[in-house]
């Protein structure tokens, strides 16, 4: 007997379609960045979907960074710079990847762009022994390339992986170069969207 169509086409759906993640961690400045940025803990949130029966998948996230900011280089009319402030990153990431199962451990590589904005700190002139400070949003494009690894607990996956961020316009007259480090866990969504 043929299945009908209906039931044909839930067969195809991967019992561990969509995932959401969540992590933490720190992502560290390299190169040139190190020169002004300090690393501090950050955060990330984002979903996992499979492409299809195979273990191709998409792989969304933003990344919210800390970092601690020393600026190198004096804004123009200014007298002082910013030493020891705060810097935060609102980045979002859309990659493509491959993921290859051995029992319960999962081992997967990703890369794709990106794009979102960087917060630095900056010093207004003194007027009336008063000096303000103020943020500056900063839109930054990223490529990025990454591994992973993460262990099933049933519809728990528990993760560590690590990037590489390489940004294609300047800051601080620098590229943002940076390897975020992430641990967290991804869990199956599936079921609230195919029952």
């Amino acid at each position: 007997m043929s299945q009908t169509p209906t039931v044909a086409q839930e067969n195809q759906i991967r019992k561990d379609k969509i995932y959401f993640r969540s992590g933490f961690g720190l992502s560290l400045p390299v190169a040139e960045s190190r020169d002004f940025l300090d690393a501090k803990f950050s955060t990330s949130l984002g979903g996992l979907v499979f492409l299809g029966p195979k273990n191709f998948f998409f792989y969304p996230k933003i990344g919210l960074n800390a970092y601690g900011y020393d600026q190198l280089n004096l804004d123009a009319g200014a007298n002082n710079r910013v030493m020891h402030g705060r810097s935060t990153t609102y980045l979002l990431s859309m990659d493509l990847g491959y993921r290859r199962t051995i029992k319960h451990f999962g081992f997967y590589g990703f890369g794709g762009g990106g794009g979102g904005i960087i917060l630095l700190p900056k010093i207004s002139d003194p007027e009336a022994d008063v000096i303000r400070m103020y943020n500056t949003s900063n839109l930054v494009m990223l490529l990025e390339a990454g591994v992973g690894t993460d262990y099933s607990f049933g519809n728990v996956l528990v993760f560590a992986e690590a990037s590489y961020t390489h940004g294609l316009n300047k800051l601080e007259q620098q590229r943002y170069r940076a390897i975020p480090l992430s641990f967290g866990v991804r869990t199956n969504i599936t079921r609230i969207f195919y029952k």
